[in-house]
């Protein structure tokens, strides 16, 4: 029988991986700094390993994985989120017998600096707009040129992200922080399921409700010929297998321009039919993937909930019916009748982000990330070999 770690279980997107994984006869063992998570209640998850933070010793969380990896004979390491820098970073000493899915480091080091990532786009002949470090003097001239983005290098959940107009002073200088022509448009997500650089299968969607930058509804897309074909020449030839997520703008032509790459799963994978994923994953196709039809809405309902009362309170009619939309015709993400703890028991499983969002009053977004997440890792205390922030590997 095959075992497969997933080296994060605390997002729904996990748990639906873990499922899938599970329904096609896989061991599913799931590791996670935080000891009661979504997958730790799921009947797919054999076992489940509190482990150290990668954000607070990477080498101990390395020497954790390499333990359970060896304790319970796994065959495949799947990473789940953005800890996928840190998995990445071990993939090279992994034992022979494992099999890592995702982007190897070099790859990663590209396409989740989002300044390379454009440079890379470029490269491969597909449209991204114009970003500089604001360290640039190139920023002087784009700001009185277009309306900007400005945002860090190397962020999730939408943190540090803010707009600034035409004309307005350039910010502070930083290598670490960027400033990106801003597109009119509507917006796309993607995610991708690749194997050896042929894209499987891809799901569209796009964010219904949001807490914060955070989409916690979603609204399944269709995927334009123009998105496809912008996905197979951007990963053509690069012999990657995993899940690659893009963020587009579809500018009032149709043109799409990649905003950013997350080389990891996204919750489009909400979209893409659970028996079908399962097989594709460990390498065992049954025909093209189920993708669900345009218009097919998920939801986390209770954090739909939560963002209704807020809107319902602050009297914001419009925001409130939109909520109340998802929540009658979306279907839940977590919720199964096979498998029913996660949905019941989410919000005490959720519970230390969610109080850690509350104390230190920052987004919930942020508060389920900072622990595993690139953004908030600070590799100068480290002794080990990492992806660092500019872009260059360091270490033996």
């Amino acid at each position: 029988m095959r075992t497969a770690l997933l080296t994060i279980g605390r997002f729904p997107k996990a748990l639906t991986l873990a499922r899938s994984l599970h329904r096609n006869g896989v061991r599913v063992i799931v590791a996670d700094p935080l000891k009661r998570q979504l997958c730790s209640v799921s009947r797919a998850v054999a076992k489940n390993y509190c482990v150290t933070a990668p954000n607070v010793d990477v080498a101990a969380w390395e020497r954790d994985i390499l333990e359970i990896i060896d304790k319970e004979q796994v065959t495949d390491l799947f990473p789940a989120s953005e800890e996928i820098c840190h998995v990445a970073n071990l993939a090279p000493r992994l034992p022979t017998t494992v099999r890592y899915v995702g982007p190897a480091v070099s790859w990663i080091e590209q396409w989740h600096d989002k300044l390379q990532f454009v440079d890379h786009a470029i490269a491969r002949g597909v449209t991204a707009p114009s970003v500089y470090t604001t360290a640039d003097p190139e920023t002087r001239a784009l700001i009185r040129q277009t309306d900007c983005v400005l945002k860090p290098r190397r962020g999730c959940s939408g943190t540090e992200v803010s707009f600034i107009s035409q004309g307005s002073t350039v910010p502070a200088a930083s290598q670490e922080m960027l400033l990106q022509r801003k597109v009119e448009g509507t917006p796309l997500c993607t995610l991708s399921w690749i194997d050896d650089g042929i894209v499987k299968a891809t799901a569209s969607y796009r964010g219904s409700t949001h807490s914060g930058t955070v989409a916690v509804g979603f609204q399944s897309a269709p995927t334009p010929f123009s998105v496809r074909q912008w996905i197979e020449q951007f990963v053509a030839d690069t012999g990657v297998t995993g899940f690659l997520s893009f963020d587009f703008i579809l500018d009032w032509s149709g043109i799409p321009w990649g905003i950013e790459c997350n080389p990891r799963l996204s919750s489009g994978i909400h979209f893409i039919g659970e028996a079908w994923l399962g097989s594709a994953v460990i390498g065992e196709y049954n025909g093209p993937a189920p993708i669900s039809p345009a218009g097919k809405r998920a939801q986390w309902t209770y954090s739909t909930l939560t963002e209704a009362y807020k809107y319902l309170f602050r009297l914001q009619v419009t925001e409130l019916v939109r909520c109340l939309r998802d929540l009658v015709v979306a279907r839940d993400a977590v919720w199964s009748w096979r498998d029913p703890l996660p949905f019941l028991l989410m919000t005490p499983l959720c519970w230390q982000f969610i109080w850690r969002s509350i104390t230190e009053r920052i987004p919930i977004g942020e508060a389920s990330q900072c622990d595993i997440a690139w953004h908030w890792f600070t590799p100068q205390k480290q002794n080990e070999p990492l992806i660092m922030q500019n872009g260059d590997e360091h270490g033996a």
